[in-house]
């Protein structure tokens, strides 16, 4: 018997460990790296302001897709995953997932994760 009281000890904090349920609904989504193809031909060749431009648009609309996604089901943590090309440089493959938030919570969450 003392033999199984470090095993329980141990499923407890895991179950403790887990996150926590949202207190409010999920409305927002937050994209975790799964990740990209680099497509570039020369390897070290620097994005171009075009590719950059094309690369935040449809960052932009992966982050509103994501989003809505979420906000679909309001009390349910969902996870979805997204791709998108920007030609001639990457092919990124992301996972929405749901985030218990604000936006400003969110957006410090992706300056953490890029630090």
């Amino acid at each position: 018997m003392k033999q199984l009281l470090p095993f329980a000890v141990l499923i407890a904090l895991a179950a403790s460990a887990q996150q926590l349920p949202c207190d409010k609904p999920y409305r927002l989504g937050h994209f975790v790296q799964l990740g990209n193809e680099d497509l570039r031909l020369d390897r070290t060749r620097a994005i171009s302001p075009k590719e950059l431009k094309e690369w935040d648009k449809k960052q932009a609309q992966a982050q509103g897709a994501c989003s809505g996604f979420v906000s679909q089901h309001p009390n349910m943590a969902v996870s979805r995953e997204f791709s998108y090309t920007v030609k001639r440089f990457a092919t990124v493959r992301e996972r929405c997932e749901s985030f218990c938030g604000t936006d400003k919570e969110l957006d410090q969450l992706y300056e953490k994760e890029t630090r």
